[in-house]
């Protein structure tokens, strides 16, 4: 598994050179000893930093199914919601007839999921998850230019205004993650691989994510985290974020 990933985030590192960073802040708390609560919030840049494409707040509550001291195996059961707004930048229509203007796109978005992990030879832990997520897409009024015939660009006229959004999109996430964490060390290190279906055209296969990073445990309340994302570039535009490579820095604060 672990040379697998490797390998994969080996060939495929140069393939795109779109890059982006993302930040996260989240707060979490336990309710007792099955149920987790967090409020989480998120912004990210695009195409290095030249712009901010994304900017999100969400909620999440995180069910024990089963878990025994003397079982390697535990299964929970996750539900929230996330609402963010994305910025599409200007760009050619697919026509290739009109000049589309850079605008925020709104979406709303619910998921619910269900992991099973397996702890092995002490310190190891492999896990499954599946995630159900629906996002909708609020409608958007975008403004829109009849394209230069000999630039990508506009060349000045107004098009009628073009309606976007108002349609959903539905996933099926199944990421396969492993993790290594000790009692007595801080890191927390992983890798994962996460494929993404859809839904509504029978399943087929939209993405594909790569993610190696770790967390680092400060003290009990308080934990970081860094990782590194690629995204492959033959996988098209998702609903959410752009293809290439993304690192992530995150911290949690534990109630």
């Amino acid at each position: 598994m672990l040379s697998f990933i490797c390998c994969n985030f080996g060939n495929q590192l140069l393939a795109d050179d779109d890059f982006g960073f993302d930040l996260e802040l989240e707060a979490s708390k336990k309710i007792n000893q099955k149920i987790k609560v967090a409020v989480m919030a998120e912004a990210r840049t695009q195409e290095y930093i030249d712009f901010w494409d994304r900017f999100a707040v969400g909620a999440d509550a995180t069910y024990r199914i089963y878990k025994k001291k003397t079982s390697p195996w535990q299964v929970t059961a996750n539900a929230g919601y996330q609402f963010f707004d994305r910025y599409k930048p200007a760009h050619l229509s697919s026509s290739g007839r009109n000049w589309i203007t850079g605008y925020w796109s709104p979406r709303h978005r619910g998921f619910c999921s269900i992991k099973g992990s397996y702890e092995f030879y002490r310190h190891w832990t492999v896990s499954l998850r599946e995630r159900y997520q629906y996002t909708y897409h609020a409608e958007k009024h975008v403004t829109r230019y009849y394209a230069n015939r000999t630039k990508v660009e506009k060349n000045g006229t107004r098009n009628k205004d073009k309606i976007i959004g108002g349609f959903n999109r539905q996933m099926l996430r199944s990421r396969v993650e492993v993790g290594w964490s000790r009692n007595r060390s801080p890191w927390e290190p992983f890798v994962s691989v996460e494929v993404f279906n859809d839904v509504k055209y029978s399943f087929a296969q939209d993405q594909i994510r790569y993610c190696i990073g770790t967390d680092y445990k400060l003290n009990d309340h308080n934990v970081i985290g860094l990782s590194y994302r690629y995204k492959r570039a033959e996988d098209a535009d998702s609903d959410d974020e752009e293809v290439g490579q993304l690192v992530k820095a995150s911290y949690t604060f534990k109630f």
